[in-house]
Parts: structure tokens; C-alpha cells; sequence
């Protein structure tokens, strides 16, 4: 198994093993206000998207993959270990 898919499995599993609380801390200490502003300017403008819950939902789905690729550059973010 390469080394960029053992990080992604990690990751993955790390996030199976958290709270909703846990997720919330980790994506305040990763992301100001004004940086997740930007994905969801980013999702309004490029996809069009004005429903509230479906941009919170694709908003969710966009951090985690950014906190994905930076698990396969070695910034892992383990949310257990903080």
C-alpha cells in the first residue's frame, strides 16, 4: 500500500472515531471565520447553490477533503490527540 493511501486510511478512521463536538473543535482551530466564509462563497458562486442547509452540508464535505489532502501532505490533522 503507498504511503499517500495509508494517510487517507488514517484519516479516515480517525474521523470515524470522533464526535460531532470533536470535528467542530477541530475545524475552529484549523479555520477562522473568514477562511470558511470562502468555501462557502466558493460553493454559492461556482455551483450556484442558495439553500442554507445544502451549503452547510457541501461546505462540511469540502473541509473535510481539504483536511483529507493535507493528511496526504503530512499536516495530518488527528482530532483524537487534541
Amino acid at each position: 500500500m503507498n504511503d499517500k493511501l495509508q494517510k487517507l486510511e488514517a484519516y479516515f478512521s480517525s474521523l470515524e472515531e470522533m464526535t460531532p463536538d470533536q470535528l467542530t473543535s477541530i475545524v475552529e482551530k484549523e479555520l477562522n471565520d473568514e477562511e470558511l466564509e470562502l468555501f462557502v462563497r466558493h460553493i454559492e458562486d461556482f455551483y450556484g447553490i442558495e439553500d442554507e442547509e445544502e451549503i452547510g452540508l457541501l461546505t462540511q464535505l469540502m473541509v473535510s477533503g481539504y483536511f483529507a489532502a493535507k493528511a496526504t501532505m503530512g499536516q495530518t490533522i488527528n482530532p483524537l490527540s487534541n
